[in-house]
């Protein structure tokens, strides 16, 4: 049996043809995998209202209204670190209402915003943007040959403790390296 109950109107309408053709509800559950109480709803629906149309008003209604979600997300992306148990906190105290942390990062999803980790990236100086596109005017032209003596390394970083830089930002995704979506780093060495 599946585990998702809901269905669509061409699946409502192939289960009414096959009640009204004389399939018995069992043989429709096998067929179609589904629970016996979705196949029998679905018939006394049919049966008293002559519709499948799924009742407005259905369902759980949403703890927030669209202007509290336009609301979180404006706080969201003025506050970029801030995290949702503290967005669900400035939306209870901007409008009354109270929400969990899980319905606040719901309601982010749902505008494109997800808690990343910022991208770390080292701040550069004028004078490291002159020095490196000087460099590379030097070897733009460079034949195959010539970049086949040359060792690409990746600095990477490694920690015998827990992670220390657990700081999360909200962002749309495509934007990681925007300046302040980033977090800055400096290193100890030249050659930047």
């Amino acid at each position: 049996m599946s585990n998702h109950q809901r269905l669509d109107d061409g699946m409502r309408w192939r289960i009414v043809g096959r009640l009204e053709a004389g399939q018995s509800q069992l043989q429709i559950c096998r067929e179609f995998n589904l629970t016996a109480s979705v196949v029998c709803n679905l018939c006394k629906q049919f049966q008293d209202t002559g519709s499948i149309e799924r009742k407005p008003g259905q369902g759980r209604p949403r703890a927030t209204t669209a202007t509290e979600d336009r609301y979180l997300s404006i706080i969201a992306r003025r506050n970029m670190g801030a995290t949702a148990f503290q967005l669900s906190r400035d939306l209870y105290a901007g409008t009354g209402t109270r929400v969990s942390r899980v319905t606040v990062s719901k309601r982010l999803h749902e505008t494109r915003l997800f808690a990343r980790r910022p991208a770390v990236c080292v701040p550069l100086t004028s004078i490291n943007r002159r020095v490196r596109l000087a460099w590379c005017r030097e070897h733009r032209d460079w034949n195959m040959d010539q970049w086949a003596t040359v060792l690409f390394t990746d600095e990477s970083r490694f920690s015998l403790n827990t992670d220390s830089r657990r700081k999360f930002i909200c962002r749309e995704p495509g934007t990681a390296t925007y300046p302040p979506m980033s977090a800055k780093s400096t290193i100890m060495a030249e050659g930047v």
